[in-house]
């Protein structure tokens, strides 16, 4: 089986025992750490020497340029992570202190970033929608149709857009003569207003303003349905489509679950019932922190899938595959702080993985990016092991 037909089997629940890898997402102070640990990777201005020598053909997992959720500027798609905008706003510096520089970042923030490792996460001074009228100004940055959105070659196989080494032969092929499972960033109906405003901000205005947040929902859901539909139109068919909301923290939701019922339900079933209709196997949910009250709402609008079930938010994957079965593709919940630890506590996590894959709708992750206490030794006895629960042993490859 390709990695497409593989990936496909699992998101219908007909392939047990067949761990796929959703991808082997890293901080960069992780993967620098690994090459000086002896990894063989030269480049880590993107991913593609990266997964080819941690996962392999047989986990290739692509993306297509077009955009309608969210994007990391940095490198291997890491931090700033920012709202898909066209164009993007020029990156100003506004004043230098002693240790941090305040700028004007890539999506309109003004932010205070350390000199010394500007990838920590900023502080925040000043969010770029305020009102009504400074929404009606930055939402000309996201036009469905700009040109910047659709880059010469978004429709084709090329190697400036896949995270793998293109194989001979694929440069300018179709999308359809893949043999790997394709997808898109697709939506982001509470995740990107957040950002536009601050969460402050938000909270405040779905109590005094509630017309501008609808309005900014309303547009999220416009965004997405143009970009998919001209997608579609184009002859390519999706596997998967990413759902980026970030909507918890690791008590429960930052809103109220009928906040979500009134304000995005509706917008999410528009989207959901055009995926539905072009056979886009998996919806995924990303949202950090614990969302146990979210999930039957997102299961009854059609949203089948969800990462990354962070486990230091009590969102234990095995126990939520028993409460909800064949209804959940479950992404993630590899406890990241345990690959930092010993075998024994890897080996726990094996276990866990082991029984997950048993039950088929499972694609291996972290419950979110690897950190850098995690050695390059104990990455690979990790990814070593998973590899071996493979019944097919061709697939069984070893770092």
């Amino acid at each position: 089986m390709t990695a497409r037909e593989r990936f496909l089997a699992i998101c219908r629940f007909e392939s047990e025992n067949d761990p796929f890898f959703w991808g082997i997402d890293s901080w960069n102070e992780t993967f620098r750490r690994w090459t000086g640990e002896g990894m063989p990777v030269k480049n880590l201005q993107n991913k593609k020497e990266v997964n080819h020598h941690l996962l392999g053909y047989q986990n290739q997992n692509e993306t297509i340029w077009p955009n309608a959720a969210i994007r990391g500027m940095g490198p291997c798609n890491n931090p700033p992570w920012v709202p898909p905008l066209d164009p993007m706003f020029e990156v100003k510096v506004l004043q230098k202190e002693e240790e941090h520089i305040v700028k004007v970042d890539y999506d309109g923030a003004i932010v205070r970033v350390m000199k010394d490792d500007p990838e920590k996460m900023p502080q925040y001074l000043e969010y770029p929608v305020k009102d009504h009228a400074s929404w009606e100004i930055y939402k000309k940055r996201l036009d469905p149709e700009s040109s910047g959105r659709w880059p010469a070659g978004w429709d084709t196989i090329t190697d400036k857009q896949i995270q793998w080494p293109i194989r001979d032969g694929q440069e300018g092929q179709s999308w359809e003569k893949r043999d790997f499972p394709l997808g898109m960033m697709a939506l982001s109906l509470f995740g990107m207003p957040r950002n536009y405003m601050g969460l402050e901000n938000i909270s405040i205005a779905i109590y005094d303003n509630p017309s501008l947040v609808e309005e900014m929902i309303e547009w999220q859901c416009h965004v997405s349905c143009e970009m998919l539909q001209k997608v579609f139109a184009a002859g390519i068919n999706l596997d998967w489509v990413w759902l980026w909301e970030d909507m918890c923290y690791n008590k429960g939701p930052l809103v109220s679950p009928a906040f979500v019922k009134r304000s995005m339900v509706p917008h999410y079933r528009k989207v959901v019932d055009l995926l539905l209709e072009n056979g886009v196997a998996a919806l995924i949910l990303d949202s950090d922190g614990n969302t146990e009250e979210l999930i039957p709402i997102w299961l009854d609008c059609g949203i089948n899938a969800q990462y990354p079930f962070e486990i230091a938010s009590n969102m234990d994957p095995v126990r939520l595959r028993k409460q909800y079965g064949k209804n959940l593709i479950i992404v993630g919940g590899v406890d990241k702080r345990n690959l930092a630890l010993g075998k024994a506590e890897i080996d726990q996590e094996v276990e866990k993985v082991k029984y997950l894959v048993g039950e088929s709708g499972y694609f291996v992750n972290c419950d979110h990016h690897i950190p850098p206490d995690v050695s390059y030794e104990n990455i690979r006895y990790f990814l070593n092991q998973v590899h071996a629960l493979h019944e097919d042993p061709h697939l069984r490859r070893k770092i």
